[in-house]
């Protein structure tokens, strides 16, 4: 059986040192964290050094969808960190989402898929793969009764996915089947949860999108067993622990516990 090892995305307070943050982190019994643009800030290489002294290691780098991506920048910060993926956490749909306006159509999602899969493509000569992060948007929004992620998954070909367990479950869809579904386009996955009742949360934009009640890994509504089998099933390295907001604990209670959750279920070292 392949075990996978703790990583974690997310849970750097502003106000505090973010190395120290990720050393205490790592003594919790992570190994890893997604966000190595952290790194570019001063020396990477250096950077990197100071992190893996306790026992951490990046895992991304970002690709904001938005806009115009220098793509030749994106590539030299994945190397300058010394990682092999490259993230994008939101598209259209998600912009919808969070962001309001108009939900996007169809011409608007085979667009977005045709820029992701040249992005990829771009990124793969140079030996780094792009993964698209979901949310519950691109589940929940269909086009001519098709959920946009299957619609991006079938217009794209070099692009893989980096699965949100939590939010696959909040969609009311099955994160095992999608896994499963996705085969070797499946790039990594994130460990999130909640519970029961949702919270409205104001972005300052006047647009308050409803969140799930988010929960620590193991203590709420995902099937925390089976999701971690699937992806050690399917030879992920890395379970990444996320949680969009704390509630009860702290970052380090959360992490603490959601380590501990992950590590009872015999498939997480």
């Amino acid at each position: 059986m392949n075990k996978m090892k703790a990583a974690l995305i997310g849970f750097l307070p502003k106000e505090v040192d973010p190395y120290q943050t990720l050393e205490a982190y790592a003594k919790a019994g992570y190994r890893a964290f997604e966000g190595g643009d952290l790194l570019l800030k001063g020396d990477p290489v250096e950077n990197r050094k100071r992190v893996e002294a306790f026992g951490m290691q990046p895992l991304a780098v970002h690709y904001n969808a938005f806009g115009e991506t220098d793509v030749d920048a994106v590539i030299r910060n994945a190397h300058a960190v010394g990682v092999q993926r490259v993230a994008c956490y939101a598209g259209a749909a998600a912009g919808y989402r969070f962001g309001g306006g108009n939900p996007p159509t169809r011409d608007d999602i085979l667009r977005e898929a045709e820029k992701f899969d040249k992005v990829a493509g771009a990124l793969q000569k140079e030996g780094l793969v792009l993964s698209f992060h979901n949310h519950d948007i691109e589940f929940k929004l269909t086009i001519g009764g098709v959920p946009v992620i299957y619609l991006m998954a079938a217009n794209t070909e070099i692009m893989k996915f980096e699965v949100d367990c939590g939010w696959v479950t909040y969609a009311g869809h099955d994160p095992i089947a999608f896994m499963k579904g996705l085969g070797d386009r499946l790039a990594a996955v994130h460990i999130k949860d909640f519970t029961h009742g949702e919270v409205p949360r104001e972005d300052g934009n006047g647009h308050p999108p409803t969140m799930p009640r988010f929960t620590t890994p193991g203590t709420g509504l995902l099937d925390l067993k089976g999701c971690l089998e699937t992806a050690s099933e399917m030879g992920m390295e890395w379970a990444i622990v996320e949680q969009d907001f704390q509630y009860n604990l702290s970052e380090l209670e959360t992490l603490t516990a959601a380590y501990l959750n992950m590590k009872e279920t015999g498939f997480v070292e």
